[in-house]
């Protein structure tokens, strides 16, 4: 095993890997996303253009995108590796804290969002979010993952939810 410090400081929060394989995190308290040199594990700090934005969360798409919940900025944000560009969404509500994110295989973005007590499904074909409301009140939502075809949530408040999203033949 081998220890490697953060670049700045404390707050590493989420970790993803492309599926080329290089490895990615996010840091909450220095509200930054990096990339990890797989010979030296040296990490690189890529600052989003959104300051102290609260990077949570870190999810990769089919095609090495980095996909960041951004708890303090109630939005999430992509990179693209390939040519160091960044978009940015506000979740739907008044006041969104974004908590967790998954990318499932048709690239559709799950996001948890604290403050409005939802999960958002964020198609980026059409720029469009799909709401679901929580099961109950403050699910708080902290990880989301799948398989094909279902999208599993782990919530607060003792819940496990999945959502299916194709009809079973």
């Amino acid at each position: 095993m081998k220890i490697f410090h953060a670049p700045e400081g404390r707050g590493p929060y989420g970790i993803t890997a492309t599926p080329n394989g290089d490895v990615y995190f996010v840091s909450l308290a220095g509200s930054y996303l990096a990339s990890i040199d797989r010979k030296s594990g040296e990490a690189r700090v890529i600052e989003p253009p959104t300051p102290d934005q609260g990077a949570h969360r870190v999810w990769s798409d089919s095609r090495g995108r980095l996909w960041i919940s951004e708890w303090n900025a109630g939005q999430v944000s992509v990179y693209d590796p390939h040519d160091g560009g960044w978009n940015s969404w506000r979740l739907p509500g008044d006041l969104p804290r974004t908590y967790a994110v998954y990318v499932d295989e048709r690239d559709i973005v799950w996001l948890s969002d604290f403050g409005g007590n939802a999960v958002h499904a964020f198609d980026p074909q059409t720029d469009k979010f799909t709401t679901y409301p929580k099961s109950t009140e403050n699910a708080d939502v902290r990880q989301i993952n799948g398989r094909r075809g279902e999208v599993w949530l782990l919530s607060g408040a003792d819940r496990l939810v999945a959502i299916r999203t194709v009809s079973a033949k």
